[in-house]
């Protein structure tokens, strides 16, 4: 049986929640994913705190332990990793992109580092933002029907120009631009007044405007000094040519037989530390320049369900043109 063609997406922070508890134990299965963690959790041992398998293989979701930026950057990274292996038989992937935190799975999962460096990438890219103070507040600017709404998008414009006239303690900018919903990040002001100005909308059973817990002002200028350590710390990464395309977050495609292991580092470690991650375009660039026959969406959870059937609704791709037909298309796969 053929094999569906697909390109894969890999989820960012908050995509471990309590239904994913025991996620990365039931995914994993033994080889370099199970070697990778196997070393995270000796250097964790090592360092006194409680291993990946100890924390998710926890009887209770604690959001304290579980929620905590450098915890939940690891555990979401080996559930996606655990879960590439297992797509793989399934699915011809032609491409790999990821949403943030995913960018860096979508590294070893694309074969352009290995697992245990890239738990090096992802350990030490939480652990130097976690020093940066201020936060990321999820908002949209679509309804129930999944399609843009101006007066939203025109109010969400509003409020972050209008912040910016005051300077920089509420200093704010796009953090991620994700289907229709619009990450926001900026200084602790910044998150205050966002909290209070943005627009209040309901979709599903999800109120916005929200501050992400354990979020910092990721993809901003206020983490510069992240990027100018991890440029140094990571230096040696061994980035080589991906075995099948990536997709960065300016949309931008990677290819195996063109890519530069030197571009890769600085956008990792430097550019995308400080600049939108603009999902959205990797989300159009799977579409217009693979022509997959699904967008798949990795675990743990389906975060990226949503943003990336907006993206698709927005595109009109295949003909679809609302949430039902979507649906009934079967374009976008939740793993």
């Amino acid at each position: 049986m053929t094999r569906p063609r697909a390109v894969l997406f890999c989820p960012g922070r908050g995509s471990y929640t309590k239904d994913e508890l025991g996620f990365v134990g039931r995914t994993l299965r033994p080889g370099p994913v199970a070697d990778a963690l196997a070393a995270c959790d000796d250097w964790r041992r090592a360092q006194g705190r409680p291993s990946l398998r100890e924390i998710d293989g926890a009887e209770k979701f604690r959001p304290g332990l579980h929620l905590d930026g450098e915890n939940a950057a690891e555990l979401i990274y080996f559930g996606t990793l655990a879960q590439v292996e297992h797509l793989r038989e399934r699915y011809r992937i032609l491409a790999v992109a990821g949403n943030s935190l995913g960018w860096y799975t979508a590294l070893p999962a694309a074969g352009a580092l290995d697992p245990t460096s890239g738990w090096r990438l992802v350990a030490t890219m939480a652990a130097l933002q976690r020093q940066v103070p201020g936060g990321q507040v999820l908002t949209t600017t679509v309804g129930d029907d999944w399609q843009p709404n101006p007066e939203l998008q025109v109010a969400v414009l509003g409020c972050l120009d209008a912040l910016r006239d005051r300077g920089d303690e509420t200093y704010c900018d796009h953090s991620i631009r994700l289907g229709g919903h619009e990450v926001l990040a900026g200084t602790e002001a910044a998150i205050a007044a966002l909290l209070v100005h943005l627009p209040k909308v309901k979709v599903g059973e999800r109120d916005f405007p929200f501050r992400l817990a354990g979020h910092g002002p990721f993809h901003t200028r206020l983490c510069q000094p992240v990027a100018e350590q991890a440029a140094a710390m990571l230096a040696d990464l061994p980035l080589r040519e991906p075995e099948c395309h990536l997709i960065d977050g300016r949309g931008n495609v990677h290819s195996p037989w063109s890519a530069d292991p030197r571009e890769l580092l600085a956008y990792t470690t430097a550019a995308q530390v400080v600049e939108t991650f603009d999902f959205s375009a990797c989300v159009r660039t799977a579409m217009r320049e693979f022509q997959p026959d699904v967008l798949l969406c990795a675990g743990p959870g389906n975060s990226l369900r949503a943003p990336v059937g907006h993206c698709v609704l927005r595109e009109g791709w295949r003909g679809v043109q609302d949430k039902r037909g979507l649906f009934a298309a079967g374009l976008v796969v939740t793993a």
